[in-house]
């Protein structure tokens, strides 16, 4: 959109309002990033724990380390559930807090960048506008046979 003259005399405050839109899109990126790498960190620290208990040949050597005191009454605890479970203790786990932030932060920025294209489509004149929504409409035709091909192809090596 950066490529056309703005005539609209409101386009100025709705320019301002797309760049603050962004301003603030990029702020949360940053945070996702920071959040990402903290669940990166808890999923390291899951795979360690799950290898830990995995080389337990049993609940009572578990039992034993907590019986001495290798292990503490909440490890203990863990240790049995993961032992249990086995490899689905690593692979269905419920989202940690730092991963809802993530899941929420996306959905935030997702919501302010549609807010940022609304204001830089206000700031359009009205063939401008309809240029855009031509182009748009074009696009979406374009993905939707992209799409169909591909299921056709599927289905096609499905019966093949």
């Amino acid at each position: 959109m950066g490529k056309y003259r703005y005539t609209n005399p409101d386009a100025h405050g709705y320019l301002m309002e797309a760049a603050a839109c962004k301003k603030v899109c990029k702020e949360i990126d940053r945070l996702v990033a920071k959040f990402n790498r903290a669940v990166e960190r808890e999923k390291a620290a899951r795979k360690t724990e799950f290898e830990t208990v995995m080389q337990y040949r049993s609940e009572r050597e578990i039992q034993d380390d907590y019986g001495y005191e290798c292990i503490t009454e909440e490890q203990y605890d863990r240790y049995i559930q993961i032992f249990r479970a086995g490899q689905e203790a690593l692979e269905n786990t419920q989202p940690t807090v730092n991963e809802l932030v993530v899941s929420i932060l996306k959905r935030i920025n997702g919501d302010i960048y549609r807010d940022q294209k609304e204001w830089e489509f206000s700031a359009l004149t009205p063939e401008q506008q309809e240029a855009e929504r031509k182009r748009a409409r074009e696009s979406q035709k374009a993905w939707k046979k992209h799409i169909a091909e591909i299921k056709a192809r599927l289905h096609g090596t499905e019966k093949g």
